[in-house]
């Protein structure tokens, strides 16, 4: 597919995932990504997290980032302001959705994590917890635990984890028990309430003052197609995955390449200049 960076001329926000988007290889984002942002956000321009990460993790992300505008954890599940740290929306699983996917933890032998507001609970040390640290989640909010103890009404979504292959092979059985989940990136089944993914949690963040068709997004993964394709203008990465290349309107470089910064550079070389 070619590289179409240009923004379209009517942009009024910007929402971003995080990880394979905005974040490069190393899951850092980088410094030009980061001045880009700052780019669009001086610009007077609200930049819209939208990400799988913990709410904690992108806490401290949007303080470094220098956003003031409210921002999405957890796949939508939870919107908060980073300058208060107050919540302003949190929609955690259902009894049936979470007895659902620890019912495929067990058939599927694929390991599960379950997320709550502070803590990321893991059911074994291991490839999981690994993984999760890697992506940017601090070790000492990882904790073990037993899922047959997990509390519904603070789960804010759950995962399942394995290589591709193994999530490949598991999603017949999985779509059957759960037709909304979503492919976090290649090694996650991801869950969420129906109503917390990242399209109703971006609704809540435009807050019916900004108008859907003239946000442009920027993503990566199966679980931003919902948001994406409800949006004006959607970008994919160039490490996307089909469906999001399948429905976007412009195309980027990989995240190792800072795609996303390109796309945002052009943006903010396009908006009236912030006065002094």
């Amino acid at each position: 597919m070619p590289h179409e960076t240009g923004a379209p001329h009517r942009i009024d926000a910007v929402a971003l995932d995080v990880d394979g988007t905005i974040a490069g290889a190393d899951h850092v984002v980088s410094a030009r990504t980061a001045a880009a942002i700052a780019a669009v956000r001086d610009a007077g321009l609200p930049v819209f997290l939208l990400t799988g990460r913990s709410r904690r993790s992108v806490l401290g992300l949007a303080r470094e980032l220098g956003l003031r505008n409210r921002v999405a954890a957890a796949n939508g599940s939870v919107a908060f302001d980073p300058v208060t740290d107050e919540d302003t929306r949190v929609a955690p699983m259902s009894p049936v959705d979470v007895a659902a996917a620890v019912a495929l933890h067990r058939s599927t032998g694929l390991a599960l994590t379950w997320w709550e507001r502070d803590t990321i609970w893991v059911d074994a040390a291991g490839p999981a917890a690994d993984e999760l640290i890697a992506l940017g989640e601090a070790p000492d909010a990882i904790r073990v635990g037993d899922p047959s103890g997990i509390r519904p009404d603070t789960t804010l979504k759950m995962m399942l984890h394995g290589t591709p292959g193994a999530l490949d092979a598991a999603a017949p059985e999985v779509r059957a028990a759960l037709p909304d989940a979503a492919r976090s990136m290649d090694t996650f089944w991801e869950f969420v309430a129906p109503d917390a993914h990242k399209w109703a949690a971006l609704q809540h963040l435009l807050d019916g003052r900004i108008d859907p068709a003239h946000v442009l997004g920027i993503g990566d993964g199966g679980n931003d197609v919902p948001w994406l394709s409800r949006i004006g203008h959607p970008v994919a990465m160039g490490n996307a995955r089909d469906e999001v290349k399948a429905l976007a309107r412009h195309h980027t470089l990989h995240h190792a390449d800072d795609g996303a910064a390109v796309v945002l550079e052009e943006l903010a070389a396009r908006l009236p200049r912030p006065r002094r």
